[in-house]
């Protein structure tokens, strides 16, 4: 029983957490709910109202008046051939004769509003179709058959610009189905008066007409003279109507409304579960966990010290949330180890690693951590620039000159932070990879790593050199960086390949330039429009060099 209860007790959890989810997805793009539905009526009354008048015009014609008094008749057995009489009578006044028929009666072949231009005639033409066909596909597109209710009337509409030619039109395939249905009964009385001629010639019964034929003759001589069939006759003409068809906006108003809501509702919930199930689409595509999601950092602070301090800049702000989410995963791993390093790499340049490896170690010199922060991208350096521009010497200097790379580590007084730029303004004359691979610089990073706790350590891109993938062979955690929606998984994916080897050691992916907004706080039309364009699949028409 308690487990019946623990079991319901999920079940309201989930079925509470869904309709919280519904409900601030709703919230937050009450806006743009309110704003395309309303817009969505408008265009449409526009629209409606930019037609050109239409009059419609309608003949009535009764298919068999001997037939009427079993229209009343509830046998179903009695009114299915009833019904099919009438559909195919139906079918007979939508046929190629009569419709021919009343395009020659009118000269409607030569008529500017059921001739077509170029290029629908050189399409059509193309395509095999005369223009005589086409006159006939554009009046079948005016005409409209239909039964009045459980009669045996059928009423022919025919719609135009024209009032008067609507009439004309229409009393025009009355009379053409009229012309069609007699040669019809001329030609099956011509045969019944060929079948009796014959019977004549065969008194002898010398094989001229097979058996079937004679049992058919004596059926018609039988039944046939009793059984004159005066046809479909046409009830009510077509007059010209005096008024044009109503557009009717306000309906059309009203159903574009609720169709837009419904689609503005659809298209938020869609956008909620979009950007709420990102954690698993970046397991997904990256087959490494999701760590944190960083919001974009404003565009006059990105290129500045302040970008590499945000934490201590805005304490409180989603960016330095993330980074202390970012550094409880790291202290997970950790186990007692004595020391830490953490290289933190992305795919491409300008994806926010450096900026992330400075944010982490100044998180940790904040709890009293006492961390080291090396700028390992020692060809661009371009952490160093920003904290230290100044500095004299770094890590290549020191490996290069054969000195402790410990005299070269400068300390913030304020928070603590102690950092290792890449190097000093003098330009070095040996390789990089030499550097990076050489028994100076292992036995460096051992050093540094006896003396700190912590290690926070920017490497430089994965796809630009190769530099990474030696120091992941020094690392002890991972953090890769993407910017979400903007680096093409192809290329992130292919960055991962380049330390697959080193996958154990991948804490997870750290996302950058997301959307910084309460997830409480209503949207601007313009952030809505960002999100639709930032969750939409964007190929990648750009190719970055190595």
């Amino acid at each position: 029983m308690d487990q019946q209860d623990r079991q319901v007790e999920r079940q309201r959890g989930s079925e509470a957490s869904d309709f919280a989810l519904i409900r601030v997805a709703l919230y937050k793009r009450m806006k743009a709910i309110a704003a395309f539905p309303i817009l969505l009526a408008f265009c449409a009354v526009t629209v409606v109202l930019a037609l050109p008048k239409r009059y419609e015009a309608t003949a009535t014609v009764q298919i068999d008046p001997r037939q009427r008094s079993k229209s009343t008749i509830s046998d179903a057995p009695d009114l299915e051939p009833h019904q099919q009489t009438i559909e195919a009578e139906m079918s007979a006044l939508q046929s190629a004769p009569v419709i021919r028929g009343a395009i020659d009666a009118l000269h409607l072949d030569d008529d500017p509003e059921f001739k077509s231009y170029w290029p629908a005639t050189w399409l059509s033409r193309l395509l095999g179709a005369t223009p005589e066909r086409n006159t006939e596909a554009a009046l079948l597109k005016r005409l409209s058959v239909s039964r009045l209710r459980n009669t045996l009337l059928v009423s022919i509409r025919i719609s135009s610009s024209d009032p008067v030619k609507s009439a004309r039109i229409a009393n025009a395939v009355a009379d053409a189905y009229l012309k069609d249905w007699a040669a019809g009964k001329s030609s099956a009385e011509t045969a019944a008066t060929m079948l009796g001629q014959r019977l004549k010639d065969d008194i002898d019964g010398d094989g001229i007409i097979t058996e079937s034929e004679r049992v058919f003759a004596s059926l018609l001589a039988q039944f046939g003279q009793n059984s004159e069939v005066p046809g479909p006759s046409i009830v009510a003409a077509a007059v010209p109507p005096r008024e044009a068809t109503a557009a009717k906006p306000a309906r059309t108003a009203g159903v574009a409304f609720a169709l837009g809501l419904v689609a503005a509702v659809g298209l938020a919930l869609l956008l909620e579960f979009k950007t709420s199930t990102r954690a698993s689409r970046v397991e997904h595509a990256f087959a490494c966990p999701h760590m944190t999601s960083l919001p974009t950092i404003p565009a006059h602070d990105a290129t500045s010290a302040r970008a590499c301090r945000f934490v201590l800049a805005e304490p409180r702000g989603q960016y330095a949330e993330a980074v202390r989410e970012t550094c409880r995963e790291l202290e997970k791993r950790r186990s007692g180890a004595p020391s830490r390093l953490t290289l933190v790499v992305s795919a491409l340049p300008g994806e926010g690693a450096e900026c992330l490896a400075s944010n982490i170690a100044h998180q940790y010199a904040v709890a009293g951590h006492s961390p080291l922060l090396v700028d390992a991208d020692l060809r661009m350096g371009s952490l160093t620039r920003q904290l230290a521009g100044r500095s004299s010497s770094g890590l290549l200097d020191q490996i290069v000159n054969r000195k402790p790379v410990e005299s070269a580590i400068l300390r913030d007084c304020a928070t603590g932070l102690h950092f290792l730029p890449a190097c000093g303004p003098t330009p070095i004359p040996l390789p990089v990879r030499d550097i990076l691979r050489s028994k100076a610089f292992a036995d460096s990073m051992t050093a540094l790593k006896r003396d700190f706790v912590t290690i926070v350590m920017s490497g430089p891109p994965l796809l630009t050199v190769g530099d990474a993938h030696t120091l992941a062979e020094l690392a002890d955690d991972i953090v890769f960086v993407t910017a979400w929606q903007k680096t093409p998984k192809r290329l992130a994916r292919q960055a991962l390949g380049k330390i697959a080897a080193h996958q154990p050691k991948i804490v997870g992916a750290a996302l950058t330039d997301i959307a910084d907004r309460e997830d409480t706080a209503i949207m601007s039309l313009y952030e809505i429009l960002e999100e639709m364009r930032t969750v939409a699949p964007v190929p990648a028409f750009r190719t970055h060099a190595a």
